[in-house]
Parts: structure tokens; sequence; C-alpha cells
């Protein structure tokens, strides 16, 4: 069932109270969720502060509450001044449940969504619990194509490849897409989203006027602007990516960057297994040592095969470790002892020592009892 919430300053609110509070929210929407929803409603009006790309904050996160996930898109901007005379934003925010994701994708469905969710404004909503969430598209797909919003926006359309497959090669890494100020991020990422296989573009979450990371939602791809301020501590986070987009420059000739130019799919890096599968084989014979009584037997060699194709174009070309010179840990059935090989003096003089312990020991026993 597909749930909606709307977040906006109001004098009084769904829920009661005044000042930024749910306006508008679906029947039997999960409580853990309603509060999740608007947590990711704010808004920075502060340009010298702000380091999102966009005006408008179009969004898709995967928010988990109480161990269950689900798609949110959100449309989160300015609207004027509220009831008090004070700036104002709105937060769209809808829920997807699986069967409405479309093959299209997410970045799709808010372009398609847009003029509904960028054309409410806080004096046209009325305050209300609604019994349904809104009506979405019905399946739909996009074919990849070359990457025309990069070129109308002044970029090179190699950019769109070059941003999907980072995004595509380290899909737990957040992502920082650096942009010229108040672009239109969302048809950039329309085209980003045409170039990467149906079946992994709802794992892709993004925001094009991205504000501060949340515990309950993840958010992979983060539009930022060139020369934020707060920017270099964003990308000195460890593990993070970051792709820097400047108007004019070429985005070079790697096989991503031509399938932004030409209009094919960006496939992820292959990554090597490293799974470990021992495949036992021959026999082997231990070298046991002259004179060593032993209870092994013949032990069995291991061949360890890394499944890793870049080793060697042959299929059978496994790494192969050998134990040929392994020597089994030996055990004697009796103990004999070699006199020749005992030090006698340091011997004497560790009885000696031990003897003055002792009579130590019974020194002090006697003056005790004699106390």
């Amino acid at each position: 069932m597909t749930f909606e919430l709307i977040h906006t300053s109001v004098q009084r609110g769904l829920r009661g109270g005044s000042g930024f509070a749910t306006a508008v929210a679906t029947r039997d929407l999960p409580v853990g969720l309603e509060g999740a929803l608007e947590e990711l409603s704010a808004y920075d009006f502060d340009l010298n502060r702000v380091v999102g790309a966009d005006r408008v904050d179009w969004a898709h996160r995967i928010v988990t509450v109480q161990g269950r996930s689900s798609s949110v898109l959100s449309c989160t901007k300015p609207c004027g001044s509220d009831w008090s005379g004070r700036p104002n934003r709105i937060a769209h925010h809808i829920v997807l449940d699986a069967s409405e994701r479309v093959n299209a994708g997410p970045a799709w469905l808010l372009q398609k969504l847009g003029s509904t969710l960028a054309s409410s404004d806080d004096a046209e909503i009325k305050i209300e619990e609604r019994a349904r969430g809104p009506v979405l598209p019905n399946d739909a797909r996009v074919s990849a194509r070359a990457a025309s919003a990069w070129i109308s926006a002044g970029f090179d359309a190699g950019w769109a490849g070059v941003v999907a497959k980072t995004i595509l090669d380290a899909p737990l890494s957040p992502c920082y897409l650096i942009l010229p100020a108040d672009c239109d991020a969302l048809a950039l990422l329309g085209d980003v989203f045409a170039l990467i296989a149906e079946d992994r573009r709802w794992h892709i979450t993004f925001s094009t006027r991205f504000l501060r990371a949340s515990t309950n939602a993840k958010c992979q791809l983060r539009c930022v602007r060139a020369n934020a301020p707060a920017l270099r501590k964003l990308l000195a986070e460890p593990g993070v990516r970051q792709v820097t987009v400047l108007t004019g420059a070429s985005a070079g000739d790697s096989p991503a960057a031509e399938a932004g130019r030409n209009g094919s799919l960006v496939e992820a890096t292959a990554r090597a297994s490293m799974k470990i599968e021992p495949v036992l084989r021959g026999a082997m014979s231990p070298r046991i040592g002259a004179g060593v009584s032993t209870g092994v037997g013949n032990a069995s060699a291991a061949r360890f095969a890394i499944n890793d194709q870049s080793l060697s174009s042959e299929s059978d070309n496994d790494l192969n470790l050998d134990f040929a010179d392994a020597r089994p840990i030996a055990s004697s059935t009796s103990t004999q002892f070699d006199f020749a090989t005992i030090n006698l003096p340091a011997y004497f003089l560790f009885a000696i020592a031990g003897a003055a312990l002792l009579a130590s020991f019974v020194l002090a026993l006697l003056m005790a009892f004699q106390r």
C-alpha cells in the first residue's frame, strides 16, 4: 500500500500543535515511519551553510524502521512564507510498496510526479487524513540513452557514465557528486539511471540537495555544490567516493564515459571471488626424522583453488599450495633421558638454591610457633 505524508509549517497540524508539523498523512501510516519522514523534511535556507547542489531536494531513500525497509520518494522545496511571516518549506513524501517500483527507476518516477509534488503549496493544503495514497503511474521502461540532459547543462555526456560506474562499483559507499550551484540535478540523474540495468535502479538512493546523513535512511549518491563551506569535511569521511563535474571539462575516454556519450548500459567492475575450496588429492609420505617414533600415519595433501579468472585464462590453472615438505608433529610412546646431555654444574646450583629456599621456609615456621 502506498503512503503519503506532507510536512510544512501550519497553524495547527494534523496531530495537533503549530509550526512545522504533519499536514497530510495517509490513514494507517505507521507511527515510527511517520516520525522518520518528519526527520527527512528539513530544509536549510542559509546559502552560506547549505551544501546541496539543487534548489529543490528530489530524493529517493531507503528508510528502515523496526526492521522493515521502504522506498521513499521525496520533494522538499521552499514555498514562500508561513502564517507567521517566516520562511516556509514543504516536504512531500511518498512511501512505495514493492509492487509499485516501476522498472524505469526512482529518478524517472520523480520526474513523472514532479508537476504534482512541486506544485504543492501550503496555502492550498487542506489539513486531513487521506484514505489512500496517490495513484502512481503504471509500469514503464526506460532504455539506455545518450546523456542529453548533461549536454544541455553544458557538461560532457560522459560524466553520466562515470557517475553510474562509481556508484555501481561501490554500492555501500557514499558518493558525492560535486556540481556547480543551482543545477537541475534531477534531470542529470535521470540520464545516469538510464545507463543502469533495471534490476539495480531501485537499490540506488540519492538526494539532489543533500543536507545530512540519517541513521534510518540510506542515501548513497549525494549531490553537493562546488565550494560549499562544509564540503571539505564531508569529503574527509572515510570510504567516500567523489565525482567533480566542471563545465566544459572532459570525462575522459573510459568505457563508462563512452557509454554515457553513446547511450549503452554501464556494468559494475567484476570482482574476484576469494572463496577457498579445499580439494583432496593423492596421499603424501611424510618425512620423519631418524630415531623419532610417531603415531601419525599417511597425511593427505590439499589444494586450495582461488576463484579468480584474472589469474589465468585456463580454468584448471588454480593456485596450488602443496604440502610436500610438511612435517607432522611427532609423538613418542616412551620417554628416555640422555644423562650425557645434562649440565651437571647447573643442576647442582639449582638443587642448592632449592634446599636453601626450603630451609628458610621451615625456619620461618619454627619462629612463628615459638612466638
